[in-house]
């Protein structure tokens, strides 16, 4: 068989396509196929069940096509749905209580603040460390024996050093053992919502001058007054 024609071919399609291209469409298997066909060797044609089976290989890749544009519309759909209803549902958490996710606290002049911890086992002893928003570490306090679930513990506005410090956003690291053994913890905020923001990285929640991911809330009820 001279395999010229088919060469010339697909150079042709790779020229159409791009340098880069390296997968056959359906067009290029069609040409292919057809190459094949006016290039056979006539001393040696194909017999009909080796070209049935080439028919059939052409039809399962026109199926396959299809199947692969259906699902790639269907995903395209389902994210646009899913990124309406979280919109809508964003927008209607305002006002509420959220409880969400977070590690960021905000400190208010002249005020103290809560961090608002989970343990999943009893700690003997839980460390708290303090950063500022550039990563500076401004405070750090261990506290000793604490129950499971969830806890709290306050943060007077001090450094290290017994300072007032500014008021701000602030981190918070919570380090929590069991004599010597990691006790897995998480931080979380808790307040009314009083706005959302719409950005290009998503949806976020403001509460307690905190933005929080709107995945990231772990529940959500009636408005409380602070």
């Amino acid at each position: 068989m001279d395999v010229s024609s088919i060469n010339s071919l697909t150079g042709f399609a790779n020229a159409q396509g791009g340098s880069k291209k390296s997968e056959l469409g359906q067009q290029e298997f069609l040409q292919l196929l057809v190459a094949q066909m006016r290039n056979q060797d006539p001393i040696n044609p194909m017999d009909g069940a080796q070209f049935a089976s080439q028919l059939a290989q052409f039809n399962s890749v026109e199926q396959l096509i299809s199947v692969n544009g259906g699902l790639s519309d269907l995903k395209n759909s389902q994210q646009l749905m899913s990124a309406s209803m979280t919109n809508s549902m964003a927008a209607s958490l305002t006002g509420k209580h959220v409880k969400a996710l977070s590690n960021e606290i905000h400190l208010a002049s002249g005020e103290s603040t809560n961090v608002q911890y989970k343990l999943n086992n009893s700690a003997t002893e839980v460390e708290f460390v303090i950063r500022s928003e550039n990563g500076t570490e401004v405070r750090r306090e261990t506290v000793e024996g604490i129950a499971s679930g969830d806890n709290t513990w306050v943060w007077d506005g001090k450094n290290g050093n017994g300072d007032r410090m500014a008021d701000g956003n602030y981190t918070v690291e919570v380090r929590a053992t069991s004599d010597g053994t990691k006790v897995d913890s998480l931080v979380y905020i808790e307040g009314n919502v009083d706005k959302v923001r719409y950005s290009g990285n998503g949806v976020f929640l403001s509460l307690n001058n905190v933005q929080v991911a709107i995945g990231d809330v772990e529940e959500v009820g009636p408005g409380k007054k602070e």
